[in-house]
């Protein structure tokens, strides 16, 4: 009886861990994110991956993922600071359809960002290290292979420790 049971948990536990390397695999990405920072524009790369926490049936999901980014912030009047960091964003998404052509959902929730270098900074201020806001889009995913991803990203803290610097910004991503 006893190895009944713990040959189940075994194979149950072997069936998860696969599962969830499927998804962190499925769900890598990359992509870029065109900033504005009181009004100016700049670049960031991120790469990273997620995982999709279905709730109801195979619809409605939380995903929690990780990015790691790259790029800078360009800031009132030529000021700028290359940053490196550490983002989570954890969004609730809804699959609006999905066929085996195309496929849609929609998605919104918070995101955290630890930013752990910050060089090259011109402003006054230093950098805030802990940035937090709102985002929300879309992915169309083609062939059930390919998905591009576009969100919008609301800054809710300032990326300077002096208040200045709210920043927003569109994300665009790829993943297979």
């Amino acid at each position: 009886m006893l190895t009944a049971l713990f040959s189940a948990l075994t194979v149950n536990a072997s069936d998860k861990s696969n599962e969830v390397l499927r998804q962190l695999i499925k769900n890598l990405h990359g992509g870029m994110e065109v900033h504005t920072t009181d009004g100016t524009k700049s670049y960031s790369g991120y790469v990273g991956t997620g995982y999709k926490l279905y709730f109801y049936k195979d619809k409605a999901y939380i995903k929690p993922e990780i990015d790691v980014k790259w790029g800078q912030f360009k800031y009132d009047g030529g000021h700028e600071v290359e940053t490196s960091s550490v983002a989570v964003p954890v969004t609730v998404g809804y699959h609006v359809f999905n066929e085996e052509l195309l496929g849609m959902e929609i998605f919104g929730g918070g995101r955290y960002e630890y930013i752990f270098n910050a060089t090259n900074n011109t402003y006054d201020s230093s950098v805030n290290s802990s940035q937090f806001g709102l985002t929300a889009g879309t992915s169309i995913r083609l062939l059930n292979t390919v998905s591009l991803n576009v969100s919008y990203f609301y800054g809710l803290t300032s990326l300077f420790s002096d208040g200045t610097g709210k920043t927003s910004s569109f994300n665009f991503s790829f993943n297979f």
